[in-house]
């Protein structure tokens, strides 16, 4: 009897098919290997750990020099790395789970820098909003339609049981401005990343912040790549992870921001014009890649992708019928 199996069905069989990281050497630090890696969006303080390795040499300890590239969006990464013109990409773990689950793509995550969730829901403090349920009958600020910061808030209705159409959405952009939308009445909460929260909290705005962690367990951001990449190159990310941990580190240990922020400014991105601002956001920073300690520095947690997976699926943002362990492999940063 031969049995039909749909395009679904196969997919998901050849993506949950166990990934064999082949062992190899150790770079050479006398030959650099030359390879791209591409941001999620832009250039931003956000990605302090990969300007401070490569400003510091930490690439080139570990026999890479790594071209970086500011990104369009994950699903431009997703094509570029396909296309071979860049070897290593980072993004939200939900938009690596969303990938995975709508597209099939042959792609990984082998490293974390974001254990917790970048985004907070800020709202006035005369009027908080203190969980998902005070969702209901707001106007709620987005950065984009349809984008991340939108299925963010999915997830946190579907947990909570409120239905969206009970939720006016207003894109807002992602800025520290959007507070004043409140005070004007236009908006009852916004969703904003650190670089909002930071500069807000430190001017003591008048605002109450969501912290999303008890709500959401995907990781905030992780390194990802090709599967055949982690076959073929495995040494290349594990030489990666290494001097991201290693600037980490580094980042972790300069309390002021002072040198770290100096280590940056050869990227010359306008955060970089107000070093004060910039330096707000690193430290807000360092707290979500310290989340799990030093030990837990670029770490992949499988529970984290599991747990994640599950919530992502009840706002219909994930295949339930694919395994978690697609998204990701240990290989790599269990040798942290």
């Amino acid at each position: 009897m031969t049995t039909k199996m749909t395009r679904r069905a196969f997919a998901s069989m050849a993506l949950a098919a166990p990934l064999v990281i082949r062992s190899g050497t150790r770079l050479s630090a006398q030959t650099l290997r030359e390879i791209n890696y591409i941001t999620p969006y832009g250039n931003s303080t956000v990605y302090a750990p990969d300007y401070v390795a490569i400003t510091n040499g930490y690439f080139e300890e570990q026999g890479l020099k790594v071209n970086l590239i500011p990104g369009n969006g994950s699903s431009a990464s997703v094509q570029q790395l396909r296309a071979g013109q860049v070897q290593i990409a980072r993004t939200g773990g939900l938009d690596l789970i969303a990938a995975l689950s709508t597209g099939n793509a042959p792609i990984r995550a082998f490293g974390t820098i974001a254990h917790t969730s970048t985004w907070w829901i800020i709202s006035g403090a005369d009027a908080p909003i203190e969980t998902p349920e005070d969702f209901r009958g707001k106007t709620i600020g987005i950065v984009s339609a349809g984008g991340g910061s939108e299925k963010v808030i999915d997830i946190l209705l579907a947990g909570a049981g409120v239905p969206k159409d009970e939720v006016t959405f207003q894109v807002v952009g992602n800025s520290p401005g959007s507070m004043d939308l409140i005070e004007m009445g236009r908006l009852d909460g916004f969703i904003g990343d650190m670089s909002v929260w930071a500069p807000l909290n430190d001017r003591g705005a008048p605002m109450h912040a969501m912290s999303l962690d008890p709500y959401m367990d995907v990781p905030g951001q992780v390194y990802f790549t090709t599967n055949e990449m982690l076959e073929t190159d495995p040494d290349v990310c594990l030489a990666y992870m290494r001097a991201v941990k290693k600037a980490v580190q580094v980042i972790e240990a300069d309390e002021t921001g002072a040198a770290s922020i100096e280590a940056m400014m050869p990227f010359a991105f306008p955060e970089l014009d107000t070093p004060e601002a910039a330096t707000l956001t690193l430290q807000a920073e360092k707290e979500l890649w310290v989340a799990r300690g030093d030990e837990g520095i670029g770490k992949i947690y499988p529970e984290a992708f599991a747990k994640g997976w599950e919530q992502m699926a009840a706002a219909n943002l994930s295949d339930p019928d694919m395994d978690p362990s697609v998204a990701y492999t240990t290989a790599i940063s269990d040798q942290l």
